[in-house]
């Protein structure tokens, strides 16, 4: 369960969790996952392990559920549903931070400071506690047991964000996840930092930060921001390498996150010399 648990996390479809199966042999459904934008092609795993690519639809959004049947022999999509929890979380969503109340949570006292360093110079996250208080504690407990070492940055995608958080070791292991922050109107913007998820209550260590506006985002409960990049670092950010594209999960053609877990860094470096890593993480006030 809770390896299933982390496979989810890194990169949005879990094989336990969240596929139903409607029948055993004629259909089953799975939960888009975000970032997978119409036209991609995505690789699922339906019923006895068989390996479906299905197209993104034009009219279908993440968090969206996919209703797959199987007629003749082939299988095909049936139809797509936008589930009554969706509506009901998008009507509770606060109204959107602007520029200057980010500015002024930015500059409270309890504000905290994060560096990360990576094979492209230092990070600096600033986190805010009151933005999501269960993700920002698990990010600190996380920076203070040195989870965040030798990480690479497995998914790395232009105009959208990079992700790490996944190894070939034990401590994939050692962290249950957490239950949801109720949202606090905090928008996806640049620079943007949050814990990966792909359900309720999932969020656990794969860290995502955003390289660009991402207004489609915030509008479930595990979409909560609990950190920014300071301005002088966003040129480090922006320099991290994007050239391998997302992860086969999501359409792409970069490093694989299961193949990580399952085989460390050592496939990243022949697979994928050039993607970048996080060193280190250190809570510095």
């Amino acid at each position: 369960k809770l390896q299933s648990s982390v496979l989810m996390a890194s990169y949005g479809l879990d094989e336990e969790q969240e596929y139903e199966y409607v029948d055993e042999v004629t259909g089953f459904s799975f939960e888009i996952p975000e970032g997978v934008q119409a036209g991609v092609t995505m690789k699922v795993f339906g019923p006895h392990n068989v390996t479906l690519h299905v197209p993104m639809p034009n009219n279908a959004e993440a968090g969206d559920r996919m209703h797959m049947v199987k007629s003749d022999g082939k299988w095909r999509i049936d139809h797509v549903t936008r589930g009554e929890a969706n509506v009901a979380q998008m009507l509770s969503i606060p109204q959107a931070k602007t520029v200057d109340d980010l500015a002024k949570d930015l500059g409270q006292p309890h504000v905290c400071s994060v560096e990360l360093r990576t094979t492209k110079g230092m990070i600096n996250l600033r986190v805010v506690p009151s933005w999501a208080p269960k993700g920002a504690q698990r990010f600190l407990q996380l920076v203070t047991d040195k989870y965040y070492t030798d990480l690479p940055v497995y998914r790395a995608v232009p105009d959208f964000l990079v992700q790490f958080g996944v190894s070939g070791d034990d401590r994939n292991w050692k962290y249950e996840a957490i239950e949801d922050d109720d949202s606090r109107g905090v928008p996806f913007l640049e620079g943007m930092v949050c814990l990966a998820a792909s359900s309720q209550n999932s969020r656990m260590a794969t860290l995502c930060i955003f390289l660009t506006d991402f207004p489609q985002l915030g509008k479930k409960s595990w979409e909560t921001p609990f950190a920014r990049v300071s301005e002088e670092s966003l040129h480090v950010l922006r320099s991290i390498y994007t050239g391998y594209g997302d992860m086969p999960q999501c359409g792409g053609s970069g490093p694989d996150p299961i193949q990580l877990q399952d085989r460390g860094n050592s496939y990243i470096k022949e697979s994928f010399p050039k993607c970048d890593y996080v060193e280190s993480a250190e809570w510095v006030s």
